[in-house]
């Protein structure tokens, strides 16, 4: 098979902000659709993985911003899986306009039993093991290592996860905690942003019915938000930082 999956796109409202600029849960949307997509072609998709019990679980994510494309623009968005480690999977991912790369990312994916919750091994669920990694990678280096704390920051909003928030899998979709943790900030908040770097790591799974609470704070580099479960469990921290 092909390592790389390229796919143009045409960027309409669905993916815009009120200034009619890509915004970041759109950027998500775009590179998780096309992995889901390549996954499939990849005999891991959704029906295959569910064959074998497993789920496919995003850890962690970190995303690059050069430049925001806007409405009516085609853009081109590609991804390739790389390598496959014990339990941990990269993904790769770039977003071009007429040539020019205007965002990158990757994504540290994980396959679960729905089950047990365990993860799993590459030959436990159909993985093909004799994919020969890419040696392109974007977005390089060690993700951070979160360790932010509610009482560092402040309160700025309970969130209901409800059903616009679930995936096949019945937890709040990884792109669904993007969306909310954006939707904390004002219009007059988000127009003093120049997003350079967006870094999110996932700890624990959100339900539907669960009322999550969100902190925030901003240093010097950006805005560090972070995601508390009911019982004080960190569910999930993200970092925003600027140009």
């Amino acid at each position: 098979m092909e390592n790389y999956l390229d796919k143009e796109e045409t960027l309409y409202t669905s993916k815009l902000d009120y200034a009619g600029r890509l915004k970041l849960a759109g950027l998500f949307d775009l590179f998780m659709d096309l992995a889901a997509e390549q996954a499939e072609r990849m005999g891991v998709g959704y029906d295959d993985m569910m064959a074998h019990r497993a789920f496919w679980l995003a850890i962690r994510t970190r995303v690059r911003i050069y430049e925001n494309p806007g409405y009516g623009d085609a853009v081109t968005v590609r991804t390739w899986p790389g390598t496959a480690g014990n339990v941990k999977f990269d993904r790769f991912y770039t977003l071009k306009r007429d040539g020019e790369v205007l965002a990158e990312g990757r994504t540290e994916w994980a396959a679960q039993n729905v089950d047990t919750g365990r993860l799993m091994r590459p030959g436990e669920f159909g993985y093909p093991t004799d994919l020969r990694p890419l040696p392109e990678r974007v977005c390089d280096g060690p993700f951070t290592r979160f360790r932010e704390k509610p009482e560092q920051g402040a309160l700025c909003a309970r969130y209901t996860v409800g059903s616009r928030d679930i995936d096949t899998g019945r937890h709040m979709n990884n792109v669904a905690y993007v969306r909310m943790l954006m939707g904390t900030f004002s219009v007059a908040e988000l127009e003093a942003m120049d997003v350079a770097e967006a870094e999110i790591a996932y700890s624990a799974a959100c339900r539907e019915g669960e009322e999550l609470s969100v902190y925030r704070r901003r240093d010097e580099e950006g805005w560090h938000l972070l995601v508390c479960k009911p019982d004080g469990t960190t569910a999930v921290q993200m970092a925003l930082r600027m140009r």
